[in-house]
């Protein structure tokens, strides 16, 4: 008992009974129920360290809100925005047809143009010779050694009639000399050396001295100062012929090719005028006729085809056509197709993996860690129980956070643009996602392989890395067209990140575009000369599977990613802190 209870008297009081009742029964009640374990995304999330997010984060708004970045950024944007507004507005403008054999044109002025007048094998460069008019096929000619012809035939040249059954009198065509009043010849036109073509005059001995193109039955001998030749008129038209509208020869014999089927003999001549000028004749040896009347150039022993040739795998090396078969295609079937592939592959070799994929971590990331190093605030950065190596894979995964869906989101773009308005048979083309797919995924690997890379230099020498960035950015640029112009097979290109970045998309074409090196060969061996597309595709030079060169180019950037890690982990480990 207390004095305070003895001093008011009061007895000890034992507890209720109530009470006891109740902690008798939250005695005997259930425990309360446990926490639930925690889940498996917390578990990992701990595991790689929550501060490793937090410099991440952190990384990443220090480089939103600076203005370099949104230079950089902004300008990026704005180049592809200029690079889709000349790709749309030549896609819908349209290549313009293009006469590329030229026999749209009227060389002769006759008002017929030169692919009638090749159906009809008469002659472009003479006006008085045309569709209807017929032409001369020439049969044999008086060599040096030979003195006299006779016989009914259509003599050119420059000869002396000298006995004649008949002559027939052909003065409505220009090309032939006017019989109806011979004059007599001067003196210096006995040897027929000074006769104009086209003029005849008689001699005193009632011989006729001509220079140009007679038909007659009789006795010839050619001058001494000229030569002589016979034949016949053929294809001479009793009625008119109407001339051709000169655009039916404007795209009027396309590529017939079907690469597929294997054969080495295809194409067809569409306008006929793959033919000799005097089929069936025998034809004189010299420059002018073997150019013109040759049916088999490409020397397969078959006329008026086109030759595949295959190497031994069945892949196609080389086109050769014959002269004028295949010879004019269609600008919108095939030049508009090239063109639309080769935005694509220069936009991605050139604007994504080069320019965006080299600039913005030679201006963002060469100072990731070295500007931290510098200002002292690494020392708060790395207060915290984070290693300083493993400070630098958080800096570039932060830099990365940022660049990467700026880079996806471009070539999202892009794409979209691009596979709308690029021709097609359908309202979009869903091959080409499969080609920004990849350049999207390669152009972010050799951003994170550029971005190691600059800013481990920035640890290695925090006064010379920026320069040693601006010297690799030059031999990037120097190997990145070294794998252009050589196809990929210079080997030295191949110790550079821009070659496997390129090889990825020369993979990604041909995989989108299976016959990507058909449109290569087909580009140069019919228009002779380099398109866009062939200048910017190249096939992959790792192996002949495109889905294993895109692998091993990929393993090739990571594999290149985590040596530069692991070599900007190592200086930063051992460099003391400013």
């Amino acid at each position: 008992m207390t004095e305070k209870s003895r001093e008011y008297g009061a007895l000890p009081v034992s507890p209720p009974a109530t009470t006891s009742l109740v902690n008798s029964v939250a005695n005997e009640s259930p425990s309360k129920p446990s926490l639930p374990p925690p889940r498996v995304l917390d578990t990992v999330w701990t595991g790689l360290d929550r501060k490793a997010s937090a410099v991440i984060e952190f990384t990443s708004r220090q480089l939103r809100v600076r203005s370099s970045t949104w230079v950089i950024g902004g300008v990026g944007v704005l180049v592809m925005m200029l690079l889709l507004a000349t790709y749309a507005q030549e896609m819908a403008s349209g290549i313009e047809p293009i006469d590329d054999d030229g026999d749209s044109e009227d060389w002769d002025g006759d008002g017929y143009p030169q692919g009638q007048e090749s159906q009809y094998g008469t002659s472009d460069w003479d006006v008085n010779e045309f569709p209807g008019s017929g032409r001369f096929v020439e049969m044999d000619w008086l060599s040096w050694d030979e003195s006299e012809v006779s016989g009914n035939y259509t003599y050119n040249g420059n000869g002396l009639i000298q006995e004649y059954t008949w002559i027939a009198n052909n003065s409505g065509d220009k090309r032939f000399i006017d019989l109806s009043d011979i004059r007599d010849c001067f003196p210096n036109e006995v040897d027929g050396y000074a006769l104009g073509y086209g003029s005849s005059c008689t001699t005193e001995d009632n011989e006729i001295r001509f220079y140009g193109m007679v038909t007659v039955n009789g006795t010839l001998t050619s001058s001494d100062y000229g030569w002589l030749s016979w034949g016949e008129m053929v294809g001479k038209s009793d009625t008119p012929i109407e001339p051709h509208d000169p655009s039916m020869y404007i795209d009027e014999d396309g590529i017939d090719l079907d690469i597929a089927s294997g054969n080495e003999s295809q194409g067809y001549d569409d306008d006929g005028d793959c033919r000799n000028f005097d089929e069936g004749s025998d034809i004189r040896d010299d420059e002018y006729y073997w150019y013109y009347d040759q049916q088999d150039t490409n020397g397969n022993g078959i006329d008026c085809d086109v030759e595949l040739v295959f190497d031994s795998d069945g892949n196609l090396v080389e086109i050769e056509a014959d002269w004028r078969v295949d010879e004019d295609p269609s600008e919108s079937e095939f030049t508009l197709e090239s063109a639309h592939r080769g935005f694509i592959l220069a936009v991605s070799k050139v604007a994504f993996l080069f320019i965006l994929g080299i600039f913005i971590p030679m201006f963002l990331a060469t100072g990731l860690v070295r500007d931290e190093m510098t200002s002292g605030t690494m020392y708060y950065l790395v207060g915290k129980p984070i290693h300083r190596a493993e400070f630098f894979l958080y800096r570039i995964l932060g830099f990365m956070l940022l660049a990467g869906p700026y880079i996806l989101g471009l070539a999202v773009i892009v794409g979209i643009v691009t596979g709308f308005l690029g021709p097609s048979d359908s309202l979009f083309r869903f091959q080409d996602l499969t080609v920004w797919l990849i350049v999207g995924i390669a152009t972010a690997l050799v951003l994170l392989a550029y971005s190691t890379t600059f800013a481990m230099f920035g640890v290695l020498s925090k006064r010379f890395g920026a320069y040693i960035a601006i010297v690799m950015g030059l031999w990037e640029f120097i190997m990145a067209f070294f794998s252009l112009l050589s196809g990929g097979q210079s080997r030295i290109a191949w110790l550079s990140v821009s070659h496997w970045g390129i090889e990825m998309v020369n993979a990604a074409a041909l995989i989108a575009w299976p016959d990507s090196q058909y449109y290569d060969i087909i580009g140069e061996g019919y228009y002779d000369s380099a398109d866009i597309f062939s200048v910017f595709w190249n096939a992959p030079t790792t192996n002949e599977s495109p889905a294993v060169a895109l692998l091993m180019a990929a393993f090739v950037l990571v594999a290149y990613v985590l040596l530069m890690v692991a070599l900007g982990q190592s200086f930063l480990g051992r460099r003391e802190i400013d």
